[in-house]
């Protein structure tokens, strides 16, 4: 008897060790974003980084300014320049809702007020549905930030009208706010869904918000949707399938976060669009591997968001962003796919804090703007998650 309570003993205390081992072993892992690859491409303009295809060797882009859609090879060789933003015939019209996308057979596709489009690889019209009903008319950007995402032959993308019956100071608009639209290209529809949940603050605190604080950012997750809604640090769970019911919602742990505060009802204006620079929010969020990443910012403590405040005009503001200077940059934050945090990543400088996509298990982002410098060429790199011990 006394020989088998020392061999449990001793048993229980090697497991304990080997145990405590993976644990330590655990904890002093650190991973780092590391750039492996990267494609250069000459353009004298502003690029929002659309669509990238790894095995077709295909980069898509949108010029903001000119309307003009690129796609480029991974020599940085432009193949074509698209430009059928205008009154055209064959023209999507004057604004795209989110990214386009390249088809394996390098066509492109996208979707606008319009209906849904594809061109093939010379930007000659393939087909067009327009909408089967008059839709509303959506905010978006043909950014990396707002991409098109498709699900079993449904397309998702944000979905936020930018006016309606109600208006920020009432709290009917808060209760009829909606973040994401789905298409259905076949039945050419579109209809809004996820509703703010009763328990988000937009709806709980009685305060007055800007839609870019209200910005969503998703992503889709085997048969589930990932939505951040802007400055509530907050990831949701919904059920991609109707009625896309809530199945879970967990806080994210942001390091020193400050969420933004809104407005006093009472003295918001609601004819006023405004910005506040002093929330913290999400930018992007993105499925790689076993990961979930956001870039995200913290928003400014509770002394700078006063001062921020106080500001009067455009020389009280120059001088304050100068104060500040470098002291809230944008990072990112890795969880697993549960939204439990794994480890705040630093954002290499390198990097555009809002437009990165994930393309066949790949990670690719857009180079950051030089602001201290105009550049006649954008970057687009490839990026890895390295595990460092």
């Amino acid at each position: 008897m006394g020989r088998s309570l020392i061999f449990n003993f001793i048993f229980f205390a090697i497991i304990s060790y080997f145990h405590l081992s993976c644990e330590q072993e655990t904890t002093t892992t650190k991973l780092s974003l590391e750039i492996t690859d990267s494609i250069r491409i000459d353009y004298i303009g502003l690029l929002d980084f659309m669509d990238i295809r790894p095995n077709i060797k295909r980069v898509l882009l949108h010029d903001r300014q000119r309307g003009i859609i690129l796609m480029t090879d991974f020599n940085g060789n432009h193949l074509l320049n698209m430009d059928k933003g205008g009154d055209q015939k064959g023209s999507y019209g004057r604004f795209l809702w989110s990214t386009a996308n390249i088809k394996r057979n390098e066509h492109i596709s996208l979707v606008s007020p319009k209906g849904f489009f594809e061109f093939d690889s010379k930007g000659n019209l393939v087909k067009h549905k327009s909408f089967e009903e008059e839709v509303p008319f959506f905010a978006g950007r043909a950014a990396a930030d707002s991409e098109l995402m498709e699900h079993n032959g449904i397309l998702f993308q944000k979905g936020i009208v930018a006016w309606g019956e109600y208006n920020k100071t009432q709290d009917e608009y808060y209760d009829q706010f909606q973040l994401l639209v789905k298409f259905d290209p076949e039945r050419r529809t579109a209809e809004r869904i996820i509703n703010l949940e009763e328990n988000s603050p937009y709806r709980s605190s009685g305060r007055s918000y800007e839609i870019s604080e209200m910005n969503p950012s998703f992503d889709i997750l085997g048969d589930k949707l990932l939505v951040i809604a802007g400055t509530a640090p907050y990831l949701n769970f919904y059920d991609i399938n109707s009625p896309h019911k809530l199945i879970d919602r967990k806080r994210i742990d942001y390091p020193n976060y400050h969420m933004g505060e809104g407005e006093d009802r009472s003295k918001a204006d609601p004819k006023a669009i405004a910005f506040d620079e002093s929330a913290g929010r999400t930018y992007n969020l993105k499925v790689y591997k076993d990961y979930l990443i956001t870039s995200f910012s913290t928003g400014y403590e509770a002394t700078d968001r006063e001062d921020y405040k106080a500001i009067k005009n455009r020389e009280d503001h120059r001088v304050f962003k100068k104060r500040i200077k470098g002291k809230y940059q944008p990072a990112l934050l890795l969880m697993n796919h549960r939204g439990e945090t794994i480890q705040r990543l630093a954002l290499p400088d390198k990097l555009d804090h809002r437009q990165y996509l994930v393309r066949d298990g790949e990670l690719w982002w857009l180079s950051k703007i030089n602001t201290e410098k105009e550049e006649d060429f954008i970057q687009i790199y490839k990026v890895e998650i390295i595990n460092k011990k």
